[in-house]
């Protein structure tokens, strides 16, 4: 059983979920051109062209980073006051 879970755990590292971005900025500092995408959930990756900005697709497949720093909504404030005295 051990075995079966440290197999799917491997293979999700492995192969990471992918999500679609969309080119979000176009930036250069210090000469360096950068390629900013963003996709769901706060997912943002940076792609760094060598040689033109036509190498920034418009979207693209990009690893899917799950960022749980959301807002929280009224009511999850209200539940934590609540509990807290």
């Amino acid at each position: 059983m051990n075995l079966l879970v440290a197999t799917v755990t491997l293979a999700g590292l492995l192969t990471p979920e992918t999500v679609t971005c969309h080119l979000w900025k176009r930036l250069e500092i210090n000469t360096v051109k950068h390629c900013i995408y963003r996709g769901p959930n706060r997912t943002v990756y940076t792609h760094f062209p060598t040689h033109r900005w036509s190498e920034c697709v418009k979207t693209f497949q990009c690893p899917y980073t799950n960022r749980k720093d959301k807002q929280p909504t009224v009511h999850e404030m209200l539940e934590g006051l609540r509990n807290g005295f």
